[in-house]
């Protein structure tokens, strides 16, 4: 019995029902924004890493237009566009080739397979991945998930010569505001925190609860030390000024940062270079907390 992958029968005692339709999406499960889904157009659609693409790949070794992805009469096929790299379907190089559900294709370094899925079972995947990726209080990626996301960009600052840097962000006597005005200000203010922060860095920059009331920042692209001391001042400067409010309390507080940068070799290994960067931002974060709180200090 042939099943159309566009449609899900249920079988009950009785009968069977026919549920929404199905609908072909592109899923990304390796490589830069792994999870990201793309709903797929009937027609053609091009795939690269142009902005123009219609499926746009944040990967170096894609083609701006690397190939054309047809969903025409219930079938979809993949057409290499001249491609540098070329693309790989099923572990095998191939010029063009049909798409099957879950069969790995690859582009550049991006690995991704074709799925069927109707509107409320994205809307649940979607929920689960914000479950699995966000911290529920402050609304900001938590721990877990960011360090899945500092390991692709710092392979990618590897890959492409690029100094690398951590910022460690702590909240100065954060146990005196929750013993002061109780744990509902205390999470007034973590969530509060984040957003002034949220508001500063650059978008593309990866920030995350770390813990309690620890944060940290992976600054992303081109930087060198003094740029990120200047970014961790503006921070500290703006959490100076704000105001923190919960019912009729106000209050103010003051952040300390440490930040550590370095130049990445080839071949080192990412995992271990992680570890460190958090180590020595932490270091720097402690002196910040030595030397009076309210400051930014860094270890080289």
């Amino acid at each position: 019995m042939s099943v159309d992958p566009n449609k899900t029968i249920f079988e009950g005692s009785k009968s069977s029902i026919e549920a929404r339709p199905r609908h072909p999406h592109l899923v990304l499960f390796i490589g830069q924004d792994s999870g990201k889904r793309f709903k797929l157009t009937p027609g053609k659609m091009t795939v690269g890493r142009a902005p123009e693409a219609d499926i746009t790949l944040d990967d170096e070794w894609a083609s701006r237009i690397h190939a054309i992805i047809e969903w025409a009469d219930e079938v979809i096929r993949i057409e290499d566009n001249g491609s540098t790299n070329g693309i790989y379907v099923d572990y095998r190089k191939v010029d063009s080739a049909t798409l099957a559900q879950g069969v790995p294709v690859q582009i550049g370094h991006s690995v991704m397979k074709i799925d069927f899925k109707d509107d409320a079972e994205i809307r649940l995947e979607k929920d689960l991945l914000r479950n699995a990726c966000i911290d529920g209080l402050t609304g900001i990626s938590n721990r877990q998930h960011f360090m899945k996301r500092a390991v692709e960009q710092y392979s990618y600052a590897r890959r492409n010569g690029l100094t690398v840097g951590l910022i460690m962000i702590d909240i100065d006597r954060f146990k005196a505001v929750n013993d002061t005005h109780g744990h509902q200000m205390g999470d007034a203010v973590l969530n509060q925190f984040a957003g002034i922060i949220n508001g500063v860095k650059r978008q593309e920059d990866i920030f995350a609860r770390y813990g309690g009331e620890e944060f940290v920042i992976v600054p992303c692209g081109q930087i060198n030390p003094d740029d990120v001391f200047g970014f961790c001042e503006r921070i500290r400067q703006a959490i100076e000024i704000s105001e923190f409010r919960f019912g009729d309390t106000d209050i103010q507080i003051t952040a300390s940062l440490g930040f550590h940068t370095r130049n990445i070799t080839q071949n080192e290994k990412i995992e271990p270079l992680l570890t460190d960067m958090i180590k020595k931002a932490d270091q720097a974060l402690y002196q910040a907390k030595e030397k009076g709180r309210n400051r930014t200090e860094s270890l080289m």
